[in-house]
């Protein structure tokens, strides 16, 4: 089994190389166990949902494995609805981080999952649109996460940590905040 998490960390790093100019990096993977898994790394943009999308509608049933530094909360937002609207999992796998924007793909799944040694890195959402500094996009991200299940305290706990920094969290803190999160494998 460690051969098969190493394999499958090797190809989650092999597909990062690179892929941030592009926007994120999708690819197909055995799962350790059995089944197929999404790959999705590097910075998410605009147009990922729609790639997301295409490679989706091949398989019948996916883990979805994410890392990386998050990218477009709205291209996040979509892909983290087709996960739900499927019901498919979602994993950061054995000393991997997912940031900002990933962290909404990864808190979609209908079973959230970490390797050892996985963090998930929250922040209040900022965004400058010609003038000054503005949150307006956290009561969107809040009801849609209300959407998923997660209760108003969860997202503040999410949410509370300023734009600027990212709070990151381990398997006991996100559990203890009232997101469930089973350990992989």
């Amino acid at each position: 089994m460690r051969s098969c998490q190493a394999l499958l960390v090797a190809s989650i790093a092999m597909a990062a190389v690179g892929g941030a100019a592009q926007g994120a990096q999708f690819r197909t993977v055995d799962m350790p166990g059995g089944g197929q898994g999404i790959v999705l790394s590097g910075l998410i943009e605009a147009g990922d949902a729609t790639a997301f999308h295409k490679l989706a509608e091949t398989l019948p049933a996916a883990v979805v494995v994410t890392t990386g530094p998050g990218g477009s909360i709205t291209s996040a937002m979509a892909i983290g609805s087709e996960i739900r609207a499927r019901g498919w999992s979602t994993l950061v796998p054995a000393g991997s981080k997912c940031a900002s924007a990933c962290t909404w793909i990864w808190l979609a799944g209908s079973t959230r999952m970490l390797g050892t040694d996985a963090q998930i890195g929250f922040h209040a959402i900022s965004m400058f649109l010609r003038g000054p500094e503005t949150h307006d996009y956290d009561v969107v991200l809040r009801r849609w996460l209300t959407g998923l299940g997660y209760t108003l305290d969860t997202t503040a706990t999410m949410m509370n940590t300023p734009a600027a920094s990212i709070r990151w969290f381990d398997i006991i803190e996100l559990r203890a905040n009232g997101i469930p999160t089973d350990l992989f494998p």
